[in-house]
């Protein structure tokens, strides 16, 4: 169990996870499909493309080699990400993707656990809730259902805005869920810095995973594939091949690439909301 205060939101050394996330919410509420969103730098990207793969890495958090998406926000924080920079290869790549030919979840959790881990959430956290007490079934009808209960509709999810009102039906005993709300309000409009990570919704894998038939869309800066006259043809060919679509971003140099996380967001919401529209 917690041992009370600390950085960060502890794991639990003892004890029984108590999972009481796990059974709210319907899944069946929202119909649209769980996308999922990988966000890395650019100089990553050249590596990704290059292996024409997601590769696992090891997780400090887990300990186990483990490949991150968020559903269908691009929520990860690029290290150094404030500092501005000059170099290209700092500056966002997002893929988004939809999981179909994946496979099964190795966890789904409410939030960035890495992020929580590390006390980005400072001491909002409710110091004796664990990082395992939040977990959700590792299946994508759970991360629909937690949809369903947190913010009604995919519309509010990907403003984070939770729901009106659902703090005030939680008894003050139902520590994990009034913890989860807690935290997922500093995704909202509302606070004086909002951080998306506190809400967006984590999927971890454990093997590798093939771009071709998984990435639908890629995000990227509009001078990565062309300057002037001069075109990217290397990286363009990588992405025709695996059948990849692109949007572009108007990178800036000496800029800090997180500033471009809010242009980034409208693109994947015009996406989702156009493939939202085709099925209808």
């Amino acid at each position: 169990m917690s041992e009370g205060p600390a950085k960060g939101i502890q794991r639990r050394k003892a004890g029984n996870p108590d999972r009481a996330l796990r059974d709210q919410g319907k899944a069946d509420a929202i119909n649209q499909a769980m996308n999922l969103v990988h966000v890395t730098a650019v100089g990553a990207a050249r590596e990704i493309l290059d292996a024409g793969r997601f590769e696992t890495r090891r997780c400090p958090v887990f300990g186990k080699n483990l490949v991150y998406f968020f559903i269908m926000r691009p929520a990860y924080r690029l290290r150094n990400g404030d500092e501005k920079s000059d170099q290209i290869n700092r500056f966002p790549f997002v893929f988004i993707c939809s999981p179909s030919n994946i496979g099964t979840p190795y966890h789904v959790y409410p939030f960035d656990t890495g992020g929580a881990v590390a006390g980005v959430f400072g001491d909002r956290p409710d110091p004796y809730v664990c990082l395992e007490d939040y977990e959700l079934y590792p299946n994508l009808e759970s991360a629909a259902a937690h949809i369903d209960w947190a913010f009604g509709s995919i519309g509010a999810y990907l403003d984070g805005e939770l729901r009106e009102g659902l703090a005030d039906r939680i008894p003050h005993w139902k520590a994990v869920a009034r913890g989860f709300l807690t935290i997922a309000g500093m995704a909202s409009s509302r606070h004086n810095q909002p951080d998306m990570r506190a809400s967006s919704i984590e999927v971890a894998y454990q093997a590798n995973i093939p771009l071709k038939g998984a990435v639908k869309l890629a995000i990227i800066p509009k001078q990565f594939l062309e300057c002037g006259a001069n075109k990217n043809d290397f990286i363009i060919d990588k992405l025709n091949k695996i059948g990849v679509k692109w949007e572009t971003y108007d990178w800036q140099p000496n800029l800090p690439p997180n500033e471009f996380f809010d242009v980034i967001s409208e693109i994947t919401k015009n996406y989702f909301s156009n493939l939202s529209d085709h099925r209808a």
